[in-house]
């Protein structure tokens, strides 16, 4: 895969331009599910950059981002808004959608809370010591296995990803680490904030045991709490994955940068299986 991953995504590669309140996505934003259809992680990272377009009146950063998957979000243009629900002195929220043919097909949900550097905590405060992260030691894996020679989707080119514990189809434990290896948005440097909502998505199928040619397993939505931002592009997470009897299951996931945890991560699935080829 890293071979043909950097034969396809080069120093200058992109998910999406924008032209105003348009948004044209690139062939790195194919997810697994149809050829048709964005990856989660795609969606998530252009919903971040959307957020960050909008000011807010003291500096902020996200602490809890939800973003709903309303429909399959397809690889054709799009328009998309980001509006501010509420600006205030200590928080703010900023809703972000994505729009094709009028209808919504994705929507994120930010809140956001001003920053304080003049505060002055204790190195000494109660609270539990952060786990280290997963080690960055990976074993043979593929982001997306082949199913029947199915190709990888395009996202798998966007992303550099090494398995750290388990594998496809095996549960629990499972850790991977992630890199965004392009830009969001044409002619913007990736963001921190863009760095761990591209990661996300991903821990939807983290930890997942059912076998991969006979089931799906789709997230309809992404829901992270940031302790704080990421410091570099390698995003590690550790998760467990959970299925009830009626089809619908449930992600949770610790994510760390090189330096420690900075976020929880949850995730809601349903199964189903694949249609007879």
């Amino acid at each position: 895969m890293s071979n043909r991953r950097e034969a396809k995504v080069g120093s200058d590669a992109y998910l999406v331009e924008v032209d105003g309140d348009v948004v044209v996505p690139t062939s790195l934003c194919g997810g697994p599910w149809s050829p048709d259809a964005q990856h989660g992680s795609a969606v998530a990272a252009l919903l971040a950059w959307a957020v960050e377009q909008v000011e807010t009146p003291v500096p902020m950063r996200p602490v809890r981002f939800t973003v709903d998957l309303l429909s399959p979000v397809p690889l054709t243009p799009m328009k998309w808004t980001a509006t501010t629900v509420k600006a205030g002195k200590r928080i703010a929220v900023v809703d972000a959608a994505l729009y094709t043919d009028d209808r919504i097909a994705a929507r994120a949900s930010t809140l956001l809370m001003r920053t304080n550097p003049r505060v002055e905590l204790p190195h000494d405060a109660n609270h539990p010591t952060d786990p280290p992260p997963p080690p960055r030691t990976p074993i043979p894996d593929e982001a997306f296995p082949d199913r029947d020679g199915w190709e990888p989707p395009g996202f798998a080119f966007a992303m550099d990803y090494e398995r750290t514990a388990g594998a496809i189809g095996s549960g629990v434990p499972a850790s991977v680490w992630m890199r965004l290896r392009c830009a969001v948005v044409a002619g913007h440097e990736p963001t921190p904030f863009q760095w761990l909502a591209a990661a996300a998505d991903m821990g939807s199928q983290l930890g997942g045991y059912l076998p991969f040619d006979r089931f799906r397993t789709i997230n309809a939505d992404i829901s992270v709490h940031v302790g704080r931002l990421p410091r570099s592009p390698w995003i590690g997470m550790d998760g467990v994955h959970r299925v009830a009897g009626d089809a619908i299951g449930q992600t949770t996931a610790s994510m760390f940068d090189e330096e420690g945890l900075i976020a929880q991560m949850q995730s809601s699935v349903h199964i189903d299986q694949w249609e007879s080829r």
